[in-house]
């Protein structure tokens, strides 16, 4: 026969009662560790499938796109002009890039077209840059770039882990009359 007793029924309950909290506690930890790195996969993988369709949008623009240089076509320099805001806006739109300033600068004659010059201010994610400049390359009708002046963004506090970037473009675009 066994001769071990328990003298105080209600230690034992309690250790029993500690036994099943603390497991339920390391359960819940361990669940929540779980859902946090399957949340990060798939925010991952939900960027790389953004970016992979932002490649196959690239691809489908250039193998469309010809290679002869063109030029804006309108009655004036000025609407010509306006298109080119357009379409600097929809591009930047296509890119996640925050326009805060498009101004229309100087418009002069050169030959038998019209230099039509642009300076767009604005905030960039990094790993949007690429996309951004491959698009203003590739674009038609032709945009020259004059210069690109880029800084860290100040960043907003919010605990954003996106890196921003202040960017400053002068641009070209031409037209015929």
């Amino acid at each position: 026969m066994n001769a071990f007793m328990f003298r105080n029924r209600a230690a034992v309950r309690r250790m029993g009662y500690g036994i099943v909290v603390g497991t339920s506690v390391a359960l819940m930890v361990v669940t929540g560790l779980v859902w946090r790195t399957a949340q990060n996969k798939l925010d991952d993988i939900a960027a790389l499938e953004a970016t992979i369709t932002r490649a196959q949008q690239v691809q489908a623009r250039t193998t469309t796109q010809g290679t002869g240089v063109s030029f804006y076509e309108s009655d004036t320099p000025q609407l010509a002009q306006s298109q080119m805001q357009s379409d600097m806006q929809a591009l930047a739109d296509e890119n996640s890039v925050r326009l805060e300033v498009i101004r229309a600068d100087q418009i002069e004659q050169v030959g038998s077209q019209v230099r039509m010059a642009l300076t767009l201010n604005g905030v960039v994610p990094e790993n949007q840059l690429g996309g951004y400049l491959r698009g203003l390359a590739d674009h038609e009708p032709m945009i020259v770039v004059d210069t690109v002046n880029l800084r860290r963004a100040r960043s907003s506090g919010r605990g954003n882990d996106e890196r921003l970037l202040a960017i400053q473009l002068k641009l070209s675009g031409f037209a015929t009359q």
